[in-house]
């Protein structure tokens, strides 16, 4: 008996049953307004009363296809360079769907909440994406916490710690720019007469050799 082609798996970065983790769903949808849309979803196992279950999701980001295209090569870079030296399989990037691991989803939303809105220039995208990648991963797992405390919702995108991300991961193009010798506003005070300061005393005997009329002085007739 013949074997029919294997079904490959499903895409994944270190999820293997959306269902019954909690992780993250990474969905690309189709046509001319294409997007990427991540959402967070609750799995758990179900219990033995139902004969089917459906975990809660919340939507967490949308953004435009384009500026996912930039972001899931590095992504998936960063994430399979963890995966491998903790020797577990790699992951990648599915057509329609790619489930994530919790942390993992937690740290993509940081870099996809900073670039999210249409008017973040390509510029900026590239230098927010070299300025996460040099965040450790605690770091991203806080920025986070904070962020979807207050404004993790995909409606709500440039609000709040999301507008602060942008700010933060999107600093450094050409037009951030600037040497420390232009910093205005620097200055000092008035200066004031110290009433403790001491004249230093010279030593009796001792002449500066830099005085001119030291170094050249006649010489005095002998007696």
């Amino acid at each position: 008996m013949a074997l029919g082609p294997a079904t490959p798996a499903p895409a994944s970065f270190d999820c293997a049953d959306i269902y019954q983790e909690h992780g993250f769903l990474v969905r690309l949808t189709k046509g001319r307004d294409a997007k990427v849309q991540v959402f967070e979803v609750f799995g758990r196992p179900p219990t033995e009363r139902e004969p089917q279950w459906a975990p809660e999701t919340i939507m967490r980001c949308e953004a435009a296809r384009e500026v996912w295209d930039v972001v899931s090569p590095e992504a998936r870079a960063e994430f399979n360079r963890r995966l491998k030296a903790e020797n577990r399989p790699s992951g990648r990037w599915g057509a329609d769907e790619t489930a994530v691991q919790r942390l993992f989803g937690k740290e993509l939303l940081v870099l996809l909440w900073a670039i999210e809105l249409p008017d973040v220039k390509p510029e900026e995208v590239g230098v927010a994406i070299r300025n996460w990648l040099g965040l450790k991963p605690e770091e991203r797992w806080w920025l986070y916490t904070m962020t979807a405390a207050g404004t993790g919702l995909a409606h709500q995108a440039g609000m709040g710690w999301r507008g602060a991300l942008r700010q933060a991961l999107c600093f450094g193009t050409r037009h951030d720019a600037f040497h420390l010798g232009a910093v205005t506003g620097r200055g000092t005070l008035e200066p004031r007469v110290n009433a403790q300061y001491v004249q230093p005393k010279r030593k009796p005997g001792r002449k500066k050799t830099d005085d001119p009329g030291f170094l050249f002085a006649p010489a005095l007739p002998a007696e």
